[in-house]
């Protein structure tokens, strides 16, 4: 996959409904559009119809009309709430994980089996559907929640589609960017995911660290698509098993920044001593 294709998969999965244009408010009544069973993907006509939508085809206006209901759909009160926590935690970072910032992690073995299920439905419904391109999107999105939250704890489906639910409902209580600063964004990102098959800790990691005062190992190979964290860790003198624990240990006391500034406090401090024993020891 090129680069330029990455970046677009990455910047259509974060942005649920970018050709479509969003309602300012999120109702707060109804009921959530889950999945029945945690063993089967179960994704509904109209998410079907919303992702043909994305493709940027013509579509009927049954679809159209179909599509407009779909972004207009209530969410529950607990899923608002949510929503509207993450924005808060996550502004300045962006993402819609209340852990943002962590990519692919090694995800536990069920999560992983969960993460093979869905791709495995994905590619059954693209073989028996012609029109494939209206109903692989809503298994992208269930595939991205597992791979962004199964590092933590077990997952089932209905954990999954919650994940996808806050994401959207994140969208819609996001004001849309104006032109120039969703171009500027998107090439910001682009430069990021270039850096990071290039192999480098991408720039505005290296910024957020100097703005900081963090001392963080920054000679580091990435390989991307998985996640840097594991790496810094280990250059840190961190063994990722003793990473994995204590980023799950954070991950159950903060959110958004303050998860981001925990995690970073652990392996600066563990970097700087690393260096100072190398320093006494030269």
């Amino acid at each position: 996959m090129s680069i330029s294709a990455i970046g677009s998969f990455y910047s259509n999965l974060s942005r649920p409904y970018a050709t479509t244009a969003r309602p300012a408010t999120v109702a707060t009544q109804g009921a959530a559009s889950t999945t029945g069973s945690s063993s089967t993907v179960s994704i509904s006509p109209e998410a079907r119809q919303a992702a043909g939508a994305e493709s940027g085809l013509r579509l009927p206006e049954s679809v159209r009309q179909a599509v407009k209901a779909d972004l207009e759909r209530s969410f529950p009160e607990d899923i608002v709430s949510e929503a509207k926590a993450r924005l808060q935690a996550n502004e300045g970072i962006g993402g819609s994980s209340r852990t943002p910032g962590m990519g692919n992690l090694p995800l536990l073995p069920e999560n992983q089996a969960l993460l093979d299920k869905i791709r495995s439905d994905m590619q059954a419904a693209r073989a028996a559907d012609t029109e494939s391109v209206f109903n692989l999107t809503p298994y992208a999105r269930l595939m991205q929640a597992v791979q962004s939250e199964g590092w933590k704890a077990p997952m089932t489906m209905e954990d999954a589609q919650r994940e996808v639910d806050i994401a959207q409902a994140m969208a819609r209580l996001s004001p849309p960017p104006a032109t120039a600063i969703d171009e500027t964004a998107q090439a910001a990102a682009m430069a990021d995911i270039e850096q990071q098959v290039a192999g480098r800790i991408p720039d505005k990691w290296r910024q957020r660290w100097q703005d900081e005062g963090l001392t963080m190992p920054t000679d580091v190979q990435v390989d991307f698509p998985a996640s840097m964290w594991p790496k810094l860790a280990d250059a840190a003198g961190i063994s990722t098993q003793t990473f994995m624990t204590q980023a799950r240990e954070l991950a159950g006391q903060f959110a958004g920044n303050d998860y981001l500034r925990a995690l970073e406090s652990y392996i600066s401090d563990a970097y700087s001593q690393t260096q100072g024993k190398r320093t006494t020891a030269a």
